[in-house]
């Protein structure tokens, strides 16, 4: 098959740019560089194709190089146009990789990438959005035989095919990386959080110090948001619907309340609850003039925007990513999205160190799936508690430290 490619590609300029990117991203991932030299040695991969339907940056890469050392032959079909760099895409073809470029926004166009990545014939996938899993099954479900199965890190893709999985349509196994014990810890704490606020600061230009940050949610993402708030200078409230998730807040220094009572007082309301329609209309009439609302834990649904423009007389967009309503009693109310996460704002990726911990989790579970998907059902699983372990270890040893042995008994 004759890859779609940018036009410009081939330029030697663009090439050794992506090369710079990828090679100082891979410099901040020592898991990934660990799992990289094994599958060079041990080629568990080797006679594989694998299609990959991520943004194309360098995160991305790094993962590309370390299956393409494995003995993978690799296809990647790109996310959205403002997430894919032409840097990247120039440096990985360079360097013998499928890419499947994405040179337009239109509907049909991202249609008709995923379909050539498809007719490349994969035997697994990662797929992000849960779209690729569908258009192999509208469009060429003669291919669906040669899948052995794939791995996701969404949630947006869990639910897409969790559905899937309920109507007994799911054409083989899929693992699921976003509710791993590992991503959930560190990832939500150390990456996901840091990089929500240094985009919003960045947005907004909201000074934090001073302000009452009303955080709905104290999951692991919640606990860091008001962590990261707290350092900042916030005075904290959290509003929760689980009893023992209140109780912790509250011994952790936060003022616990309602949320219709929260809202009243709060300068920044920040969703990390994966619910929809945290906040809604009977919310909005409560709020104070300029106050700043946030949604993280779920795209298009935490906050209930539309409900929002019903009450409002006009609409803004303020700067990319930050929208304002202004309502009939002149109060202003603003909105930041801050799905997806880093790709499409202005901050620069997550944290190399945590998306390295993430990719090397995908890695593994890719090499689990080859080696069992014949013996796995079709369902949506979560990856092996042992990869988690596992990747630890190498965390650790990449930090020079050291754990006891359980003692024998």
């Amino acid at each position: 098959m004759q890859a779609i490619v940018h036009a410009s590609i081939n330029d030697s300029g663009l090439t050794q740019a992506g090369r710079l990117k990828i090679s100082r991203e891979s410099s901040q991932m020592p898991v990934l560089g660990r799992i990289r030299e094994r599958f060079a040695l041990g080629q568990p991969l080797k006679g594989l194709k694998i299609v990959l339907a991520l943004p194309l940056e360098a995160a991305t890469a790094c993962l590309g190089k370390t299956l393409q050392a494995g003995g993978a032959e690799l296809v990647i079909t790109g996310g959205s146009p403002h997430s894919n760099d032409d840097e990247i895409s120039a440096a990985l073809a360079a360097d013998g990789i499928t890419m499947i470029a994405q040179t337009d926004s239109e509907p049909e166009s991202a249609k008709a990438r995923l379909i050539s990545a498809i007719e490349t014939g994969p035997h697994l996938l990662v797929d992000d959005s849960g779209k690729l899993v569908g258009t192999i099954q509208s469009e060429r479900p003669d291919l669906l035989a040669g899948i052995r199965g794939g791995v996701t890190r969404t949630r947006a893709s869990l639910q897409h095919l969790t559905r899937l999985e309920k109507e007994q349509r799911l054409p083989f196994p899929m693992i699921v990386l976003d509710d791993a014990p590992g991503i959930e810890t560190f990832d939500r704490r150390c990456g996901t959080a840091p990089s929500v606020w240094d985009d919003m600061l960045r947005t907004t230009d909201f000074a934090v110090a001073g302000k009452t940050v009303v955080v709905a949610g104290y999951g692991r993402r919640g606990k860091a948001i008001a962590m990261q708030a707290r350092a900042l200078g916030a005075h904290i409230v959290v509003a929760e619907t689980d009893p023992l998730k209140a109780v912790e807040a509250f011994m952790d220094g936060c003022q616990v309340m309602r949320l219709q009572e929260a809202a009243l007082i709060g300068d920044l309301l920040i969703t990390a609850t994966g619910a929809l329609d945290t906040i809604g209309g009977k919310h909005y009439f409560l709020m104070k003039d300029g106050a700043l609302l946030c949604q993280t834990g779920l795209a298009n649904g935490e906050i209930n925007t539309n409900e929002l423009a019903d009450i409002a007389v006009s609409h803004d967009i303020v700067r990319e990513n930050l929208e304002r309503y202004e309502l009939i009693d002149g109060r202003s109310i603003y909105f930041y999205d801050a799905k997806p996460p880093v790709h499409g704002t202005s901050a620069d990726d997550d944290c190399a160190e945590m998306t390295d911990m993430r990719l090397a989790l995908l890695a593994l579970s890719l090499q689990y799936m080859n080696e069992h998907y014949d013996r796995l059902g079709n369902e949506v699983m979560k990856a092996p508690y042992a990869l988690d372990e596992e990747i630890a270890v190498l965390k650790l040893q990449s930090l020079g430290a050291n754990i006891d042995e359980a003692a024998d008994r």
